[in-house]
């Protein structure tokens, strides 16, 4: 189980984010989202997260934190394929 200021963090920092791109700030009940935040940092490193966070909000234009966490294999996938096409194209 991954610390409990680390769940928070990911949760903050992903309204913040939202909030910076110019979109209303998600409400989101932090005490239950933790558990999804809590899944994530078991699966995937904090940078790797936070990466994946400032790709899809930068690249979405509702982004939503339930979906975020649902699909985050593919966020990162997608990150990858773009990093190679653009190493392809240069």
């Amino acid at each position: 189980m991954a610390d409990r200021t680390l769940r928070f963090m990911i949760i903050s920092r992903f309204e913040k984010a939202c909030k910076d791109a110019g979109f209303p700030k998600p409400t989101l009940n932090k005490t239950r989202e933790q558990w999804a935040a809590d899944g994530l940092l078991e699966s995937y490193r904090i940078d790797e997260i936070q990466s994946a966070m400032d790709y899809y909000i930068r690249i979405n234009s509702n982004p939503r934190w339930g979906w975020f966490v649902n699909n985050i294999d593919r966020i990162i996938s997608a990150m990858d394929e773009a990093r190679k096409d653009a190493e392809f194209r240069a």
